[in-house]
């Protein structure tokens, strides 16, 4: 019988988050032999908002996740406070779910194997080379694999970007890098349906609950805060976002509870490229995605249904490989690249204490411009 490294695999997808695992998940349910390579071992915590759009209900639940029967918190509102606490409170067009990636990313693994893909948890992807018309993926633990197409959905960086000599990765190395810190609070009295995004000098907090009773409480800052901090997360927080007297709380809450939060670095928000050395990409991997371009899980998401679709044709001879990764690219702009170029924009305007204050105060007296705004930053439901 031969090994999983014997086989020709259809579609290899690095990286196990929501835009590898949902592509995994459609293509096994097409009967295609797919295999995805995880760094970590399910189930584990990300770094991540946690909140989807409602654009992607039904895309989730037709490829099996049992949202109905989940109980999760659905968010219709939401506030946005400028640096010193000046707020805008609005209704959300489609509003969101809150979902732990601890759960999601589990069951989406799960529901994947159950179909027929091979999860490979705990592998890392070293290299992955494309010739005679196959990619060769080469793993840290020594194994070898094979396939007729490669996906990479490694997030926002991974040795890999190196290998493959994108063209984004020199021009970061000057470019404005941020971190991401991650936490879940418990027994705050959080309101279930709404999402609060707190500005800070050089960046900004997002809160919404997610089930189980916790509130996910996330935000991204100028690596200046912290290197000008000791490095040190919780002075960070006490000498700058808790300057926001409406994020105050919250984070003192986090102080008591004691819990360690996730942090990632090195974070830049340049344009990248859709294809790389054949490689196609999706979620992050394709183009950092901004918090405030509607969500990322909800474009990671959206990405592989679009791949899922463009991937069947060319297993059916009915694309080419040139002509796959040019309509993947002319399509996945079309989709994505308004939104994440509306996402990079306010990113750039949210952690300015001035420009942050005078666009809320602007935005209350012209409520249709919020609308505008979130039609920029979300889609439609597919």
């Amino acid at each position: 019988m031969p090994t999983p490294t014997d086989l020709l695999y259809d579609c290899a997808i690095i990286g196990g988050g929501v835009a590898g695992l949902t592509l995994a998940l459609q293509l096994a349910q097409a009967g295609r032999r797919v295999v995805l390579f995880e760094k970590e071992t399910y189930p584990f915590h990300r770094v991540c908002g946690e909140y989807i759009s409602m654009e992607n209900y039904d895309f989730l639940c037709r490829i099996g996740v049992p949202l109905a029967e989940m109980d999760l918190p659905r968010m219709t509102h939401f506030t946005v406070s400028s640096p010193s606490g000046v707020a805008l409170h609005h209704r959300l067009d489609i509003g969101g779910l809150g979902i732990s990636r601890y759960v999601l990313d589990q069951l989406l693994a799960r529901l994947a194997t159950q179909h027929g893909a091979l999860i490979q948890e705990g592998t890392r992807v070293t290299d992955v080379v494309f010739t005679g018309d196959e990619f060769t993926l080469s793993t840290a633990e020594g194994g070898t694999y094979r396939a007729r197409i490669a996906c990479g959905a490694w997030g926002k960086h991974a040795n890999l970007d190196s290998k493959l000599h994108r063209a984004y990765l020199e021009p970061s190395r000057h470019a404005r890098q941020f971190v991401a810190v991650k936490r879940h609070l418990e027994n705050i009295d959080f309101p279930e349906a709404m999402v609060e995004m707190h500005n800070f000098r050089d960046g900004y907090c997002g809160l919404s609950p997610v089930a189980g009773g916790l509130t996910n409480c996330s935000y991204i800052s100028d690596v200046r805060n912290l290197r000008a901090h000791g490095n040190n997360v919780a002075e960070m927080e006490r000498q700058v976002l808790m300057q926001n007297p409406l994020l105050r709380p919250y984070l003192e809450a986090a102080h008591r509870q004691g819990t360690p939060p996730i942090v990632i670095s090195q974070i830049t928000f340049r344009e990248r490229s859709t294809v790389e050395s054949h490689v196609l990409m999706l979620g992050d991997a394709a183009g950092t995605i901004a918090p405030l371009a509607g969500n990322g899980m909800s474009m990671g998401m959206n990405a592989s249904y679009l791949l899922h679709g463009l991937l069947l044709e060319f297993f059916e001879g009915r694309l080419s490989r040139a002509e796959l990764e040019q309509c993947y690219t002319r399509a996945w702009r079309r989709l994505l690249s308004l939104r994440i170029t509306a996402g990079r924009l306010l990113h750039q305007v949210f952690g300015s204490p001035p420009l942050t204050t005078a666009g809320i105060q602007v935005l209350k007296r012209l409520p249709f411009m919020t609308d505008i705004i979130l039609k920029l930053t979300h889609g439609r439901a597919y």
